[in-house]
């Protein structure tokens, strides 16, 4: 295991200027789910079945010497970052956007930076210690021969993007591109020779054997050369495939595209396409940008939402990522430190009873949307939203083991927040000024009118019996219980407001569109304009003192933070945190943040990257899908095990979401089932298998060919 390291990061500016970069600082965000990351994965390589490095475009570096079992966070910077290669475990270069090149010469413990050009760089490589090659756009080309000390821009002679590099020795080696031509230079790259593919697509990918034999992959295709690229030939094809990354050992090569991955296991005589197996509803593609196969038993790529799979000696792969659902988060609540809870699209509701390390998530209805979740004890939580005919409410006793429906008999849209000062009182409140209140604990709820049609988007308890709620076109409400009083307070906002967060029955601050912070310190007698940033802020919380806040917007929006209440905001240019909509503290060192994809982010002492922290891999589902063959022409067997009886609907759909062919729909015992996918009536190309059974779904990607 990679051993505890601090990170001082040393700057090199055409090797002249030098700046260390400090230790992160004491609490930082730091993923939870998925786990290593969430973020989409640029690259990554293996230099054997242990040792693995994955770069991402939320500018991080993390490694591995386990295979994959624990990762840790060697950098994180302010860079895309897209290729990674190593020799060894000691020596590495990565490359990305903004001429950017971070390379260490002791497995991490120090990093050099340089910026040797202006373009984006999307490839890297070395042949040793010493010579190595990035490329990128804009035809540029660059050489070191001192280990990436300094780097001499060659002539490439073209003027469009160069999208990889391979080279077999310090002189012989090949770039390709997004016009279906590719470089070869025999001269260490002094001299460079157009060679023409024959197929005019974009090539991603390039990799060549020896000096003769190489692949290039892009679009739809995979093509091998013979004869060192003088002529090239198509030897596999995939309609609605996008081939974007290759390569080789010995046999064994792989092809990383969209969907799945082209494998061969005779050096590119024969492929065969395979499927990622997934533990929950894959989005359109998991779009695989990187493969690396270290030796000739092991395959590894990577992709979108942080997702990584390996292939065994058997050619079975497996998900290396621990994710439990890719589904949006809409909200995250904590009670304590160690319970926290998470909901979103598609009646997803995840929870973790150890801070955040391990989750569990189940699907109450996929026709759910959830919004809002709130806890007054470790085991009594509501949690509402809406289905497609109307809004819903739910609530758990046992701490979200199980949820029951509540939702009032009252026609409802939707609702958007939630929040209880007890056991017994609450407020829902929704779209078109929709609210409702309960002072039993949900059995009864009573709707209050006259406020419009606004959508309101957020409701918040004071310390007391006294909240607020708050919406489009600047609404303000305030409401108190003990007096049954509901009535409209005004400020400058015009705005919608959508984050609200009470200090007490006296300090509420709301946030909004363009950026606006409004306050109040008189229970809202009078709302000043504390901010205007021109940030379009979701949610904000702020400490005890009043001062200390954060604040979120929407998918890649700045994160905020302030030290004098909200009057002047800091936002992070870049880093997970900007992809954060919801938050919830427990102190100002101490909290969590949530968003699309499933992303749950910590906020506090991190435990992974610097310092080692291990996870366990989630299980394979027992609904466990397996077709075969895959892909197939006539029929294809699909089993798949179930724990006992209950209500199972398989379906077949097409790329634009479309049901095809319905598999199955009713009870089937508990125990192993066998149906059959037919061929028929379907056109060649890529399907999507998806089984519900007793409230879980699981989707395969299937294909048909010719």
């Amino acid at each position: 295991m990679f051993i505890k390291r601090s990170v001082n990061c040393v700057a090199l500016l055409f090797a002249v200027l030098v700046f260390s970069i400090p230790a992160m600082a004491e609490s930082s965000w730091f993923w939870q789910h998925p786990y290593p990351t969430g973020s989409s994965i640029n690259g990554i390589h293996f230099i054997d079945n242990d040792n693995g490095w994955i770069v991402t475009f939320q500018g991080a570096i993390y490694g591995t010497d386990d295979g994959g079992t624990t990762w840790e966070e060697l950098y994180r910077g302010s860079k895309i970052l897209r290729r990674v290669f190593f020799l060894n475990t000691s020596r590495g270069w990565i490359c990305g956007n903004d001429g950017f090149i971070i390379r260490t010469a002791n497995g991490g413990d120090n990093w050099s930076i340089s910026y040797p050009a202006a373009q984006h760089f999307k490839a890297i490589e070395f042949t040793d210690e010493n010579y190595g090659t990035v490329v990128g756009t804009c035809g540029t080309i660059l050489r070191t021969m001192n280990g990436g000390n300094s780097w001499q821009t060659q002539g490439s002679g073209i003027t469009s993007h160069i999208q990889d590099v391979s080279f077999i020795s310090s002189t012989t080696g090949w770039t390709t591109g997004n016009t279906g031509k590719l470089l070869h230079t025999v001269t260490a790259g002094a001299f460079w020779v157009e060679k023409n593919t024959g197929t005019p697509v974009g090539y991603d990918g390039i990799h060549f054997i020896d000096d003769s034999c190489g692949f290039a992959v892009g679009d739809s295709l995979v093509v091998f050369t013979g004869d060192g690229g003088n002529i090239w030939s198509v030897v596999y094809s995939l309609l609605y495939e996008y081939f974007s990354d290759v390569d080789f050992n010995v046999n064994l090569g792989a092809v990383s595209g969209r969907y799945g991955v082209a494998v061969t296991e005779n050096a590119g005589e024969q492929w065969v396409y395979e499927t990622m197996p997934s533990e929950f509803e894959l989005p359109t593609y998991t779009g695989l940008k990187s493969v690396s196969v270290p030796s000739d038993t092991r395959v590894f790529t990577a992709g979108l939402y942080g997702l990584m799979y390996f292939r065994n000696s058997a050619g079975d792969w497996s998900q290396l990522s621990t994710h439990q659902t890719l589904e949006n988060m809409n909200a995250v609540v904590h009670f304590g430190e160690n319970r926290i809870w998470a909901c979103g699209d598609n009646g997803v509701i995840m929870r973790s009873s150890d801070g955040g390390v391990n989750w569990e998530s189940q699907i109450i209805d996929d026709d759910f949307s959830l919004r809002d979740i709130c806890f007054q004890t470790t085991l009594l939580g509501y949690c509402v939203g809406n289905s497609s005919s109307s809004g819903v409410i739910l609530k758990t006793v046992n701490g979200g083991t199980n949820w029951t429906e509540i939702t009032p008999a009252v026609p409802t849209v939707g609702f958007m927040s939630v929040d209880f000062m007890n056991e017994d009182c609450g407020v829902a409140v929704g779209l078109y000024s929709e609210i409702i209140y309960t002072t039993d604990g949900g059995v009864s709820w009573t709707e209050k009118t006259g406020f419009g049609s606004v959508s309101l988007s957020s409701v918040c308890f004071g310390d007391t019996d006294r909240g607020w709620a708050v919406g489009s076109s600047g609404k303000i409400i305030c409401f108190d219980f003990n007096s049954d009083s509901w009535s409209e307070q005004t400020s400058s906002m015009t705005h919608t407001f959508h984050g609200l967060f009470a200090l007490n029955a006296d300090t509420v601050w709301a946030v909004g569109w363009n950026g606006t912070i409004v306050q109040t310190q008189n229970n809202g007698c009078t709302w000043e304009t504390v901010a205007v940033t021109g940030n379009d802020y979701r949610d904000v919380w702020f400490a005890e003192n009043g001062l200390d806040g954060y604040l979120t917007g929407y998918s890649n929006a700045n994160f905020g933070t302030t030290s004098n209440g909200g009057n002047t905001v800091s936002h992070s240019p870049y880093g997970p945190e900007n992809l954060l909509e919801r938050i919830s503290f427990i102190d100002v060192n101490n909290g969590w943040g949530c968003g699309d994809y499933g992303m749950i982010l910590r906020f506090g002492e991190d435990p992974t990257g610097i310092a080692e922290f291990s996870h366990s891999l989630s299980s394979t589902p027992q609904t466990g899908i397996l077709t075969s063959p895959n892909p197939f022409t006539a029929s294809s067997a699909v089993s798949f095990t179930l724990p006992g009886e209950c209500f199972v609907a398989m379906d077949l759909y097409d790329l634009a979401g479309r049901k095809v062919q319905t598999i199955h729909s009713g009870i089937l015992p508990g125990g192993e089932h066998n149906l059959t996918v037919t061929g028929a009536d379907l056109a060649p190309g890529l399907y999507f298998l998806r089984l519900t059974a007793g409230g879980m779904s699981e989707t395969r990607t299937v294909v048909r060919i010719p």
